[in-house]
């Protein structure tokens, strides 16, 4: 009887921690960055990108809402609700969305990226930009519908 009782417990917490695994499929979906945005990460020929679906509501530049510091001119005046700031993000076997990039329209300039998820929280991810060996991470919480 105790053998059963141990065999079904670790039973219940192989599948608990089963449920809870990243696949590609859960980076699908709206998320509030710290600050407020929403973006929406949805995946294209197993490639993920990120578009921007709303702009926080104190942005810290680029009031008019357009794409005011993009390095190329012909960009500037586009709406920045819309485009992709993350880019050509893969999934790998360590549950990490990588090999891409993700434009800061902040500042203008693009850095490498890494995307991931809690493993014991599906609802929060974390977005990390390198420059060098520099980085700074941010929070996203899903947005539920």
């Amino acid at each position: 009887m105790l053998f059963t009782t141990r065999i079904i417990l670790l039973l219940g917490i192989f599948f608990l921690n089963a449920s809870l695994s990243v696949t590609p499929e859960t980076y699908i979906g709206k998320w509030r960055i710290q600050g407020g945005s929403i973006i929406e990460i949805y995946e294209q020929h197993n490639t993920f990108y990120g578009k921007i679906l709303k702009r926080a509501e104190h942005p810290i530049s680029n009031l008019n809402g357009l794409d005011n510091k993009n390095p190329s001119k012909e960009l500037r005046s586009r709406k920045l609700v819309g485009i992709d700031i993350l880019n050509d993000l893969n999934y790998d076997e360590d549950g990490y969305l990588s090999g891409g990039t993700i434009y800061n329209a902040d500042s203008g300039k693009t850095y490498t990226v890494k995307v991931w998820i809690d493993n014991d929280d599906l609802n929060l991810c974390y977005i990390r930009a390198y420059k060098g060996i520099l980085f700074k991470t941010f929070e996203a919480i899903r947005v539920k519908e």
